[in-house]
This record gives structure tokens, sequence and C-alpha cells, in this order.
């Protein structure tokens, strides 16, 4: 049995987690600068002393403004008010003074103290540098579509993993918030464009392809992520890239004086909506509405409580009404409710249990700390981190921890070469055993959590639903997941102005699965059952490139070419025992005492190349041109089509530039287009190879093992592709106080990989084929505003629309008789629809008690869905009576973020969430109330229909489904608006941190998912049936 630790424990647990810490950063200071190399100091003493602010040219603050001594590596930054203090090392010295977004300016001092300096915003502020495959672009250089995303946007916001600043806030990119402690969602950019292979975008962390998880990297590490969306920018990693490329930069070591920075935040959460079952009241009336709709034939007085009888009726008619009733007026009318004996000695005692109070935690902790430190010379910079982060989920155990640890390093030897490293290393434990949702639901508040022995009771009511904390308390487990990736690099400046770079990228993965389930649970059985599952992995990719920049007049060329060649291993074991003798005291860690032992390993490797060349040329700085091709090889596609090309080229026009343009309002303008091919090799590794199975038979004397070939092989097996066609526009307005980008996007996939159904005949279900099409398009569209920019306040809003549509082309190329293809009704994939269609029956309200008859004719009665016959012919029947009602998907994506900048020290923002347009698939609709033996229950508190309350949205309990041929699901509106992050920060004043050693220091509240406007009846429209965490956290910041 497996003991929980009480509140008091837990916190004793933290105290000393945070002691250790402590010393565990003591100590890393240590060996970080007692292993930095030792860097002769100057011994010229600073001649002279200056200080100063740095403004915009409204007179608004810069903080963060980059103040560096030319010649030299003697810098400093400004403070949140814009001042900065630095001693020159030398007389009539120059200072370099420069910021993000403005032009830099150079500054001679001569005898001054005191300097007030105001920069100029860059009139080409578009010119920002953005990442692409394998290089980085100027912004105005490109010609695909990118977006990109600063993490200084979102370093106050509360953030378990790097896809909570994504969310919403790029246009096209769509995901989904994870429901547990560990956080986490699907990712989507564009839409859905394959059916049976994987729709996640590729990651690239630091330029180099990342296989890992995201919960791996830290978002405190993040300094920018680009998202390629189209597919000329994606283009470049070819086989990976059909659903886009999402591009990491970690941060990296600056020159100058070390800085150390240390974060810390604590969060509470809850949940975003309560959804709870009915409680000890509320099931009482629940019981009693359910035992009348299934006995017709008593008075409707039967099962009312004798102390509470309607007007007119006795307590001698109420006895009357039974053959024998019992003594106790009360344990007669439990009884007459199907109360078990636990049930009812309980409601006799004034004895319930909450279970939504059990399983559903209030006011459950996030904690988050995070300490880097960074510096640098010329020749040498670093970069170091470590985060931790411990979350309790909202469901009683559901608790999620990880340490990060990320060493960027970078080494100049010379000066026509440097060598790096960026290595992370992660230990997360998952080691979580939540509660029961559905358990809870279905308990009864009457039932008993404890035997009287004090042990946990596996059926509270002693009947078949289980005790939702049956396993969180019966249940051991240990699942750890320990990750190390590495970029280990070289840049060799040749001749003839030729760059080469070696990058060598492994990455491993060691992750086990313990799990015991003592006999205090329903799987552990009379003796235990235990289960060991481990997983290895190493993958390596090795990266050859070659750039080669140069411009001749009015024509410049920026060339690069590729070689890589690629290797993953992985190894997986899973053994399993039961009924452990002679006790179950080991737990997983006795596996060899069970009886009935089961061993099962799967191995597999493979390997993959790649060659590429891009060439991006610009003419005149108006016309530009991107062209790129990509070769790739895969082990796991057939022995006739292991490769493939990927094509892409892209034009773009600077309008804006042209002679005849004369807007002054407008003061950039761009035209782009691009057109490419991506793939998809998203399949399992042997999937194109006749495979094996092993099995146990009887020869009729003796048992054997037998080998048998489980798939076919499909040696002509090969890549999905997707092509894509994109237009765009990019416009700066006012002084580029407004920007506004449009994109529309066309895309096809063909060659979907698909399970083809054989002949029973042959012996197989199956075989993997290239089958299918489908189609993508949409429209996105961003706009970035300068609202208010003065001294005192600063305004920036930012908007994203996005709307996607999807069509289903071909799928097996199954006809009928007429030539119309035929749909796979299992996967409900429809030729000509959208991937998200619902294909179900048309609700039309609920039966009424005046349309008796009219229900009777369909085998209904009132209080039971009334549904769109469209035959007419009085039955319901799937092929000819449902139809396509709505879509899964949202219609359409808003997103709206306002930031503000006051009173010198504060900042804010605020950022709101739409979709709209969806239908989420709503099972408590289809009221059961269960039968009064084997499957009786309690269920969530939601209305129902009655005689005496005839809605018209609800059924009633017990509601007849069986008519409905194939079945029927109920879909809901699940359409939101979102208050989803909401931020408060402010800024020390520059004064306290001077006198206490400082650089920068901030206090910062967030909320996360505050207030949600929708009319979804369930937790929550975004996560349906599941809880949805809302977040309010605080925090601080200080450098050093």
């Amino acid at each position: 049995m497996k003991i929980k630790l009480n509140y008091a424990f837990v916190c004793l647990r933290r105290k000393v987690l945070m002691n250790v810490m402590r010393a565990f950063i003591l100590l890393c200071f240590t060996n970080v600068f007692s292993a930095t190399p030792n860097v002769v100091v100057s011994e010229k003493v600073p001649q002279q002393q200056i200080s100063g602010t740095v403004v915009d040219q409204n007179g608004q603050p810069l903080p963060g403004a980059n103040i560096l001594e030319k010649g030299t590596t003697n810098g400093t930054q400004t403070d949140f008010d814009g001042n900065f203090s630095i001693q020159l090392e030398n007389q009539n010295a120059t200072l370099l003074v420069s910021y993000l977004g403005f032009v830099t300016k150079e500054i001679e001092v001569t005898n001054q103290t005191s300097l007030d300096i105001a920069l100029e915003e860059d009139a080409n502020s578009l010119d920002e540098v953005v990442v692409v495959g394998y290089g980085t672009m100027k912004k105005s250089d490109l010609t695909g579509s990118v977006a990109n995303v600063s993490s200084d946007t979102y370093k106050d916001q509360h953030m378990t993993q790097i896809t909570d600043m994504l969310q919403g806030t790029v246009a096209g990119l769509n995901m989904t918030q994870g429901t547990t402690a560990a956080g986490g969602g699907a990712i989507e950019v564009r839409g859905a464009n394959s059916l049976n292979a994987s729709t996640q975008p590729m990651i690239v962390v630091d330029g180099s392809i990342y296989n890992g998880s995201l919960r791996d990297i830290n978002p405190s590490d993040v300094k920018s992520i680009d998202i390629l969306k189209d597919a000329s920018s994606a283009a470049v990693y070819g086989s990976r890239a059909s659903s886009g490329v999402i591009l990491i930069t970690t941060k990296g070591g600056t020159k100058g004086k070390t800085s150390i920075n240390f974060t810390s935040q604590v969060g509470v959460v809850s949940t975003t909506n309560k959804f709870a079952p009915n409680d000890a009241g509320q099931y009482l009336t629940f019981r009693q509405d359910v035992k009348r709709a299934l006995d017709t034939s008593s008075p409707s007085f039967y099962y009312d409580n004798p102390n509470q009888l309607p007007t007119g009726v006795s307590l001698d008619q109420w006895r009357g009404a039974s053959n024998n009733p019992n003594a106790d007026n009360t344990r007669e009318w439990l009884t007459r409710l199907t109360f078990f004996p636990v049930e009812m000695e309980n409601y006799i005692n004034g004895k319930s249990v909450d279970w939504y109070d059990k399983v559903i935690r209030k006011g459950a902790v996030q904690l988050k700390y995070d300490l880097s430190i960074n510096g640098g010379t010329d020749e040498f910079t670093y970069f170091w981190s470590m985060g931790y982060m411990e979350n309790e989920g909202i469901v009683l155990g559901d608790d999620y921890s990880a340490l990060t640890t990320r060493l960027n390093l970078n080494f100049k030897p010379t000066k026509w070469m440097d060598i790096g490293m960026n290595t992370q290393f992660t230990n997360r434990d998952e080691s979580s055993v939540a509660a029961d949702l559905g358990d809870m639901y279905r308990m009864s508040p009457y039932g008993s959590e404890y035997n009287d022995d004090g042990t946990i009771k596996r059926y509270p009511n002693d009947f078949t639903v289980a005790n939702p904390l049956l396993e969180y308390y019966g249940q051991d487990r240990s699942n750890k997941i320990n990750s190390l990736f590495s970029t280990l690099y070289t840049n060799i400046q040749l001749p003839f102005g030729i760059k080469y770079k070696l990058s060598f990228q492994p990455r491993f993965e060691f992750s086990g699965d313990y799990n015991f389930w003592s006999s205090e649970t329903i799987q552990g059985g009379q003796s235990g059952y235990a289960t060991r599952e481990e997983y290895n992995s190493f993958n390596w990719i090795l990266d050859n490139i070659i750039t080669w920049k140069k411009t001749y007049g009015a024509h410049s060329f920026d060339l690069t070419l590729l070689q890589s060649a690629e290797q993953n291993k992985s190894t997986y074991s899973y053994l399993q025992n039961e009924q452990f003798t002679p006790n179950q005291n080991l737990g997983y860690n006795g596996l060899q005492y069970g009886v009935n032992p089961a061993v099962s390993t799967n191995d597999k490797e493979s390997t993959a190349d790649a060659s590429m060349a891009r060439l991006n040329y610009v003419f005149n700085d108006k016309y530009l041109l991107t062209a790129s091709v990509r070769r790739d090889g895969y082990s796991a596609f057939g022995q006739e089509n292991p490769r493939a090309v990927f094509p892409a080229v892209a034009l773009a026009w600077k309008v804006s530039d042209e002679g005849f343009f004369n807007v002054d309002q407008i003061n950039q303008m761009k035209l782009r287009a691009s057109w490419g091919i991506n793939g998809n090799r998203d399949i399992d590794i042997y999937g194109s190879l006749a495979q094996t199975q092993s099995d146990i038979y009887y020869d009729g004397t003796n048992t054997q093992v037998g080998v048998y070939n489980s798939t076919l092989a499909n040696k002509s097996l090969r890549w999905e592709k997707t092509e894509s066609l994109n237009f765009g526009l990019d416009m700066g307005m006012f002084n580029n106080r407004i920007n506004f980008a449009a994109d529309v996007y066309f895309m096809k996939t063909v060659d979907l990989l698909m399970e083809r159904k054989l002949p029973e005949i042959t012996g197989y279900s199956s075989i993997l084929s290239n089958l299918g099409e489908l189609q993508n398009s949409g429209v996105e569209m961003t706009l970035n505003t300068v609202n208010i920019s003065n001294e005192n306040l600063t305004w920036k809003t930012d908007l994203t629309f996005a709307l996607n549509r999807n069509k289903i082309n071909k799928l097996f190329s199954n006809f009928d008789e007429n030539g119309v293809e035929l749909p796979d009704y299992t996967n409900e994939w429809f030729p000509g629809q959208a991937i998200d269609a619902v294909w179900d029956y048309k609700t039309l309200g609920i039966w009424q008690v005046d349309e008796a008859a009219g229900a009777a004719a369909v085998g209904l009665e009132p209080g039971d869905w009334k549904v769109e016959d469209i035959d007419g012919d009085g039955t319901y029947d799937e092929l000819t009576d449902k139809q396509f009602i709505g879509y899964t998907e949202p219609r359409f994506r808003l997103g709206m973020r306002n930031q503000f900048n006051f009173l010198k020290h504060f900042s804010a923002s605020i950022f709101l969430r739409g979709e709209f347009g969806q239908l989420g698939a709503f099972s408590y609709a289809l009221r059961n109330g269960g039968s009064d033996t084997y499957d009786r229950r309690n269920e969530v508190n939601i209305p129902y229909w009655t005689a005496d309350n005839p809605i018209n949205d609800y059924p009633r309990l017990i509601t007849n489904t069986t008519v409905y041929g194939g079945g029927i699901q109920i879909y809901k509106p699940n359409s939101f608006v979102r208050v989803q992050d909401l931020t408060l920060s402010y800024n020390v004043p520059s004064a306290f941190m001077e006198r206490n050693g400082m650089s920068n220091a901030r206090i910062f509240f967030s909320g996360h998912n505050i207030y949600t406007f929708s009319k979804w009846p369930g937790w929550d429209p975004e996560s349906l049936n599941n809880p949805l965490t809302k977040t309010y956290s605080l925090g601080f910041s200080i450098t050093l």
C-alpha cells in the first residue's frame, strides 16, 4: 500500500528541497567560476565616470539599451528608467549606444560627466533579423511566410511549456492546452494535412533538428521562436516539413561583465469551470426521478420523501402504496430508491462524501525557479542556466516536476574560426497516479470512502463502481525520463567569402516507467500486479553546411549548401508479473517473485540522409528570389522509393521602393508569392517491410512456438507529399507604427499513407499503401499597432486572424455503381467533405408531452431526442438519416494582445483569444441514470427533462437511444472568447537597485485562463470533457 504524504509533510519536503536547491546553486556558482578560464584584467585605472539617460524621440525611457565603450568590452545597460552609469577605461572615449529597432548612435565623450541621449527609431525596423532554415535573414528580405515571436513579450507570463507563449499569438499556428500538470498540447501549422501520419510541425532548436519533447525545453531559456509556415520557407527541411517548422533560438552569452539572473514564481491553480456530479442533496432528487422514469406504473409520490410529501398525499397513502412497507419510513423510502445497505446506513447516520471535493484539488500549487549566468569576452561567451518546476494538477495525484539545465558556449580561438556547444539536460518526473474522474461522476455520495479499519474501500457502495481514489492510494509508480541533447559545432571562414559549418547533434533519452498495483486495487487482483517498461534511444545528425554571400553592384547572392546524415536507434523492453509471494512488499522491484511472468522487447534502427541547395538573390534591393531543392533518403520507405526530391521557389517585390510609389502613409510594402513541395516521413520504421510475430500453438502432442508473417511488404511505398502555393502582403504604415501582414495559401497532399483493407482470403487485414488526397486552404492576417507612445504611456496592440478549410479529395478509390467514391464510415472520412466534418443525426429538440403521438410513431416518447427523419420512413437509419451538421475545428480564430507601459515603473498586458464556429461532442447529453443493479450510478449535475420541467435542450433520464441506427452522439457549440493571459509587473527604481548591487529587478503578477465566455455546458470549451486549469501566479526576477 502506498502511503500518501499529508500537507505538513509536503511543506517540510518543499522546505528541505529549497535548502538543497540553495546549496546546489552555490555549488554551481563555485564550479562555474572556478572552471572559467583566467582573464587578464586590465590594470588601467578608469579615467572617467559617465552617467545619463537613454530615451526615444518622444522622451520615453529605453530600458535595456546597450552602452559600450568603443574598442573595448567595457559596457553596461540602462535600467528600467533609461538610466546608466559607466566608468570609462580611456579618456576621450567614444560610446556606442544601441537599442533594438533604433539607429545605433556614436557619442564622443570629452569632459562630460552626464549625457542625455535620444535615439531615433530605425525607419527600416522591418530589417530585424529572423531565423530561417540553416541561417538567418533580414525580415525585409523574406520571400516566404515566416512569423517571429520574442520571449520578452512573455517574460511575466506563467508558462509550463514554450507552447504557452505561442497559443493564439501567431496566425495559422493552432494548438490546444494541456489538461494535466505537465501541460502541453497538440500543435498544428495551417491545419491538418494528413489522415494517418503526424501533423505536428517539425521542431528545430538552435539550428538543429530536435526529436525530443517540448517539455524538455525550459521556456526561460528561449530567446525567440520563428515559425516557417509556407512550403518555400520550410522546404529546406524536406522530408519532415509538410506540417511547417518551428525554429527555437535559445539564449547565448553576451560580451561584457558576468550577469546573474534569478527568477522565482509560485502559482495557485483551480479549474476554469466547476462541472460536478450531484451532491448529497441533489442525488436524492436524481434517484427519485430515475426511479420514476423506470417505473411509470407507480404513483409519482411513491418515491417522495415521507417527510416532504406533496399537498393532498397522506403518510398512510404513501405507505399503502407498498405491499409490505418497512416499519421505519426512512428505510422504506431509501429501499424504494434502491439504496444499498451501506448507503442507507450512511444517510441515516448523516454521513456523505463530496467526491468532487476529494478528487478536484482546491488551491493546487505550482512552483518554478530559474537561475542563469551569462557573460564573456571577444573570444569567449557563455550562458548557463538551471530551472526547476514542480506542478500540482487540479486532479488529485496529478503531479509533475522537471529539472532542466543548459550550457551554451562559444569560443573564438582565431579570427577565422569559432567553436561552440549548445547542450541541454532534462530530468522529468511523470510518476503521477491521478484519481479517476469517471468514477467520481458515477459514485454515490452516500458510499463510504474507507473501510472500518481505515483502509481504502474498493467499492464504496459495496457494488461495481470503484472508488475514484482507489489507484491513487493503491498504485505505486515511478516514471522518470532523462534526456540529453547537444549541438557541437565549428564555423570556419574560408577565402572568397565562403563559410563552412560542421555540426554534430547527438540526443540520448533514457526512460523507465515502473508500476505496481497492490491487492487493494482491482487490477492488482489478490496478490498484486507489476510492470517495468524501459525505453532508451540514441540518435544523431551530422550536418555539413557551406554558405557564400556576395554583392556585385545591384546583385546580392546568398548561397547555402547542405549535406546531412542521420541515424536513430532505440531499445524497448516490457516486463510484467502478478500474484506475488510470500508478499507484495517489494512491488515493481521484485518482479521475480510473481508466478506469471511475461516479457516483450522491440529494438529499432533507421537511417536517413539529405542534400540541399538554396539560393537567395536580391536585385537592386527591390526584387527578391529564393530557390531551393532538397533530396531526402529514409530507410523506412520501400526499396523502390527510398528517396524523394522537394523543390521550392519564392518571389518578392518591394513595391514601396519603386519610384512610382508615392503614398506618404505607407513607408513599406512588399508582395510575396511562393510555391514548394514538402514531405512527411512519419511512418513506422519497418512499415514497408513484411514483419513477423510469434505465437503458441498445440500440435496435437506438445505446445509449440510458431513464427508467421503478420504484415505484407510494400516495396513501392513512398512519401506523402504536400504541395503549397502562398501569396502574401507585408505593409508598414505611418512610420511603421502600423504593420500589417496577410497570407492566402492553397495546399494539396497526395500519396497519403493509409491502411488499405484486404480480402480475408489473403490472410491479412490490410497493407500500408499510398492512397488518397487532401486539400487545405486558408487566410491569415496579422496587425501590429503602436497606439500611444509618449513619456508617460505606451500602448501596443497585436491582432491575429486565421481561417482554415480542408477537404478530402480522394480516399481508397472504391466506387459504387454510380461512380461515387465510397466513404470510410469507421473513421467517418467522406470524399468531398472536411476531415473534421460531423456526420450524425440532426437533433430538433426534445419530444414534448403534447407530441406523444409523433414520438410514438418513431418508437420514442416525450422526453427523448427529436431527430430529423430525412426520408420520412418512420425509422432512423444511419445511411439515409445521418447528415453533415457541422465541424469540430473552429471556422476561424482570433487573438488580441494589448501591452502597456505606464507610470515609468509599471507594465501590463492582456491577451484575448477566441475560436468560433465549431462543435464538441457532449456525451452527458444522453442522460442515463443506469439500472438499479449492475450499472446504477450518479451523474453530472446538469438539467434533464421531466413533465414538470419540459426543457428542449436535454432529454429525460433513461432516454431511449436504441432506435437510432449506428448510434447517436450529441454535439453542442463550443465557440469561446477567453481572457487567456493578464500580466502586471513593477520594475524596481534604479536608486534602490544601485544601493543593493542589482542591475535589474521586477515583481510581476500573472493570470492564465482567467475567464471564458462560452455556451459550452461541460468543463471547458477547449478541453471539452476534461478540466482545464486557471492559474494565478506571483513572481520576482533579480539581475546582478
